[in-house]
């Protein structure tokens, strides 16, 4: 929202008339967000907007006439070349290659009149979602920033590079857990070093900073607290008994799907090389199901340690603590309680094993 007119003898009047607005694509809406018009602003910002019985007219603006004509085009599906061929360095022209024609490689970010308008940024965060690498993801952002700023950038490509921040920390707070360090990486690195930005609130910034730390906790060498749950004999089982090299966190659910198909297949791998690779497994169910626990686990005869926590409250809470949502969540920990493999897939859990020294 720009501003607001009132009816003044059949004109809207604008309330600030001496208000320069930036070049990008602009709309008049109702109070209740109806459009009444669309138009362009970048070379010519004085004009006549003027509503009949049947449309709105622009007048004295060629680009806009163009610009209606390439809403026209938009809508009845025609060949959009003619925008940029004709006129590549408008703002039209710049707009229709980057929204329909061009790469992520080819987009002038430094243009920075393309932030206000509806280019679809959903290829630039595809971008970003080809591999799940973490230094190759954040590889990819600085080579992102690079395009987007001047080695003495302007205010106004700042706050592209900002805009396109918060989509990227948006994008990576809740994509898959092995992105979580960059999610903290844009937050350390970026978020929390600017002091004022049009996209990005101090609000944000806090909100940011206290999600980073939370999943900071759990990140492979973080050493965490000895974790105490209980079996269905009552009986407290803490990862500071366990005296194998390695002790699998195994949090689960017996209502959910993935769950019931690969807690079996894993614990065959369990069963075939637990005492190879030295070490044991903690299966937590996170529900309180007491009577689907039990079946399911008797079942399967998984004779590995079963706690659950419709026994007892384990000591601290593992979804809060490890910041997860979806079951199985799946952890590894050293001797030490250093996690050293955090929300593998079960392929990834049983290639980190198969890569350790065999007990001869």
């Amino acid at each position: 929202m720009v501003d607001s007119a009132k009816n003044v003898k059949n004109q809207f009047l604008f309330k600030n008339k001496k208000q320069d607005l930036p070049a990008g694509f602009y709309t008049i809406q109702t109070k209740t967000g109806d459009v009444l018009v669309n138009f362009i602003i970048d070379q010519v910002r004085k004009f006549t907007i003027k509503e009949t019985k049947i449309e709105f007219l622009i007048e004295n603006s060629d680009e806009n006439i163009i610009f209606q004509r390439y809403m026209w085009d938009v809508l009845e599906g025609n060949d959009l070349h003619f925008y940029y061929e004709t006129a590549p360095e408008s703002l039209l022209g710049r707009f229709v290659f980057a929204q329909y024609f061009a790469s992520i490689y080819d987009v002038d970010f430094k243009d920075t009149r393309l932030l206000r308008t509806p280019l679809n940024i959903s290829k630039v965060l595809e971008y970003f979602l080809a591999d799940f690498d973490v230094e190759f993801i954040i590889e990819r952002i600085e080579t992102l920033f690079n395009w987007m700023l001047d080695k003495n950038p302007t205010p106004a490509q700042v706050d592209v590079r900002d805009f396109y921040l918060k989509k990227l920390i948006h994008l990576y707070m809740n994509l898959n857990p092995k992105c979580d360090p960059v999610f903290a990486y844009l937050v350390d690195n970026y978020a929390a070093k600017m002091t004022t930005s049009e996209f990005i609130s101090d609000f944000d910034v806090t909100v940011f900073k206290r999600i980073a730390d939370r999943k900071r906790r759990t990140f492979v060498g973080q050493i965490i607290p000895a974790f105490e749950s209980y079996t269905k004999e009552h009986e407290k089982i803490s990862t500071a008994d366990i005296t194998t090299d390695y002790t699998v966190l195994w949090f689960w659910d017996p209502d959910c799907n993935h769950c019931l198909e690969e807690t079996p297949d894993f614990f065959d791998f369990y069963c075939k090389y637990h005492d190879v690779y030295h070490f044991e497994v903690i299966a937590v169910s996170v529900t309180e199901d007491y009577d689907r626990w039990v079946k399911f686990i008797t079942d399967h005869r998984f004779d590995w340690i079963n706690t659950s926590y419709a026994i007892a409250e384990p000591n601290y809470d593992a979804m809060d603590f490890f910041d997860f949502a979806e079951t199985p969540a799946i952890y590894v920990i050293d001797k030490q309680h250093k996690i050293v493999a955090r929300q593998p897939s079960i392929d990834e859990l049983m290639e980190f094993f198969e890569s350790l020294p065999r007990e001869k």
